[in-house]
């Protein structure tokens, strides 16, 4: 059965704080009448329980200051992140990362002349070197286009 109460009597019903309220008004609670000043709200109990309901099921709508909020906090927590070392900007990455990848293309080029010697020797044959250079190669295009696909 609906009930017309005031705040402090919604309050009491609900078992939660006046701020508490005045914080849901802000979201949307249902508000019968609006007093101004030396009259207080008015509310329709009925009303308010199923806005709490839909609220409650449809998930908590963020508003901007809740998002503000948010965002606010989602940065302290990187700058908290990168003070402690746990975050690398992607640009510091990205420089490390190529020159491993280039180092790792050299070494791979370099051993080809390597292997290329030791087959000369134990098979008595001359190997040409650029057939090896063309097969790393290609093995190094391979994988490029394969970390393509990544990002």
């Amino acid at each position: 059965m609906a009930r017309i109460v005031n705040k402090k009597e919604l309050s009491e019903i609900l078992g939660i704080s006046e701020r508490t309220l005045t914080e849901h008004q802000k979201a949307g609670l249902p508000i019968l009448v609006d007093g101004v000043r030396g009259s207080e709200n008015q509310y329709n109990t009925a009303d308010v329980i199923t806005w709490l309901i839909e609220r409650a099921i449809n998930g908590k709508r963020e508003t901007s200051r809740d998002r503000l909020d948010r965002v606010r906090a989602d940065r302290e927590e990187i700058g908290l992140a990168k003070d402690l070392g746990e975050l690398i900007p992607a640009a510091e990455l990205e420089d490390a990362f190529t020159s491993k990848v280039i180092a790792v293309k050299n070494l791979l080029l370099q051993g080809d002349a390597k292997l290329k010697t030791e087959l000369d020797a134990l098979y008595n044959i001359e190997i040409d070197i650029e057939l090896l250079n063309d097969n790393t190669r290609n093995i190094l295009t391979q994988l490029s286009e394969d970390a393509g696909h990544i990002r």
